[in-house]
């Protein structure tokens, strides 16, 4: 017995047994927090002087699961004004995502941060950054961006373009820093000359103390 099969039935029965593919998810966060709550601190590294103002969020939608291709926007909303000021060299803004149970991967975020005065768009800035074991929306701003600024609200959106295992975000901590540059430490040919000076000066000290 001879069996036909159409092109459409074929076409049905491959539908049915070919894989699902997963499609990337869209999460909306909230998250809240209070414009007196920052915890400063400061290091110094490379030449380079970091004070650190920092607090965690708080948000009632933490417990979600992020893959690699989902998009994540945030809405951080303090109960008051916050100013960032000026800084010498660069500020650098970071909002950070990660859970008790996230992988200890490596990861990488592209977007975008919006800065909100009441309904007015202040500041905003792009950034492709990448860290380990969470999401961290990093943004270093140059001159003359590293102006001072005052908000209340900021959206950060951003893609997840690289987590190769899936992470639940149960925390999430916003820190600006603002970066300076530390007063210039002597080279060795440098102090080698301070000491001939002074050398130097101690013998025409001593030379005058003769002549008199």
């Amino acid at each position: 017995m001879r069996i036909k099969t159409s092109g459409l039935a074929l076409a049905v029965v491959l539908a049915a047994t070919a894989p699902s593919i997963s499609q990337a998810a869209v999460f909306n966060i909230a998250l809240t927090g209070t414009a007196g709550g920052f915890s400063h601190s400061q290091t110094d590294f490379s030449g380079l002087h970091f004070e650190q103002f920092s607090q965690a969020l708080d948000s009632p939608d933490f417990g979600f699961t992020v893959s690699q291709g989902d998009t994540v926007n945030t809405t951080v909303t303090f109960d008051g004004l916050v100013t960032i000021p000026a800084s010498m060299v660069r500020t650098d803004l970071v909002q950070y995502l990660s859970g008790s149970s996230f992988p200890g991967v490596d990861t990488q975020v592209t977007g975008t941060y919006n800065f909100f005065n009441g309904a007015s768009l202040v500041e905003t800035f792009s950034f492709t950054s990448s860290t380990f074991g969470g999401l961290a929306s990093f943004s270093a701003v140059f001159p003359p961006g590293n102006h001072a600024f005052t908000f209340d609200s900021f959206t950060d959106n951003f893609d997840v373009t690289t987590l190769s295992a899936p992470g639940t975000i149960d925390r999430s901590s916003f820190t600006y820093s603002l970066v300076s540059a530390l007063p210039g430490i002597p080279e060795p040919a440098t102090w080698a000359l301070m000491i001939s000076g002074f050398g130097l000066a101690g013998m025409a000290l001593r030379r005058r103390r003769v002549i008199a």
